[in-house]
C-alpha cells in the first residue's frame, strides 16, 4: 500500500495495518472518508484562531494538512499586510499635508461643497470613494475597538455607494482573489477605467456587489493616489 495512503489515516489504523490487524480495504475506506472530508472543507470565512482551534481538535491527517497550509498562507499574507500598512501610513501623513496641493481634509471639504452646490451624483460617488479610502487608511493607525469602528465606517460606505454605482453604470463587483487576510476583494472602476480595490471582511458584501471576474492590477498602496488624481483632473483643474 502506498505510503501517502497510510499517512492519510489515523495512527491506530496505520499501525494496525502494519501489524496485520486491519485489512487493506478498511484502510482504503478510512482514507477515502478522510479525503472526502478534506476535499469538501473550505477555510473560507474562518478566522485564524478558529482554524488553529480546529487544527488542535482534528483527527483527520489530510484535513490537518489543509488546515496547516491555510495557517501558513495567513501568516505569509500577514507579513505582506504589515509591510503594506507601513507604506500606507507614511503616505497618509503626506496626503494630509499635500493632497491636491491643499491637504486631504481640505480636499474632502472642497468635494462636499461641490456636491452640495451641484447635486451631482458622480461627484457624490467620488466623495464617497475618497472617504472610504480615508477610513481604510486611518484604521491602520489604531488597534482594538477604535480600529473596528473605523473599518465599520469603511464597510458602510462600500455598501451605501452601491446604489450610485448601479445608477451611474460604473463597473464594480467582488471576488475572493484576495491575496491578504480578508474574505473579499471589492472592485470599483472609475469612468476612466482606473481600478480601485478594497479588502473587506463584511460577510454580507455579496448581497450588494455582483461577482466580478477580475484580477487586482498589482499596484500596491495606490488607491488613494488614484482617487486624488481623478479628483484633481475632474474637479480641481479649473
Amino acid at each position: 500500500m502506498e505510503t501517502a495512503i497510510l499517512y492519510g489515516v489515523g495512527k491506530r489504523m496505520r499501525f494496525g495495518y502494519l501489524n496485520g490487524k486491519c485489512s487493506e480495504s478498511m484502510v482504503m475506506d478510512s482514507y477515502n472518508r478522510n479525503k472526502k472530508e478534506a476535499d469538501n472543507f473550505s477555510v473560507f470565512g474562518y478566522r485564524k484562531y478558529e482554524i488553529e482551534k480546529m487544527l488542535k481538535e482534528c483527527f483527520n491527517p489530510l484535513l490537518k494538512i489543509k488546515l496547516q497550509e491555510a495557517l501558513n498562507k495567513i501568516s505569509s499574507a500577514k507579513r505582506i499586510s504589515v509591510a503594506q500598512n507601513s507604506i500606507n501610513l507614511q503616505k497618509l501623513e503626506s496626503f494630509k499635508k499635500n493632497a491636491c496641493g491643499m491637504g486631504l481634509r481640505k480636499v474632502i471639504k472642497t468635494m462636499k461643497r461641490i456636491v452640495k452646490k451641484s447635486k451631482d451624483k458622480e461627484a457624490l460617488l467620488t466623495l464617497m470613494l475618497l472617504e472610504t479610502e480615508y477610513a481604510n487608511l486611518s484604521a491602520k493607525q489604531y488597534g482594538g475597538q477604535k480600529k473596528d469602528i473605523i473599518y465599520e465606517r469603511k464597510d458602510i460606505l462600500l455598501i451605501q455607494m452601491t446604489d450610485l454605482l448601479e445608477e451611474l453604470n460604473w463597473k464594480y463587483g467582488y471576488n475572493e482573489k484576495i491575496g491578504k487576510n480578508a474574505c473579499y476583494l471589492v472592485y470599483v472602476y472609475l469612468p476612466n477605467g482606473v481600478q480601485l480595490t478594497w479588502h473587506c471582511n463584511d460577510y454580507y458584501i455579496y448581497k450588494y456587489y455582483p461577482y466580478i471576474d477580475a484580477e487586482w492590477d498589482g499596484q500596491v498602496c495606490m488607491t488613494m493616489e488614484k482617487i486624488l488624481t481623478y479628483i484633481s483632473k475632474k474637479y480641481m483643474s479649473n
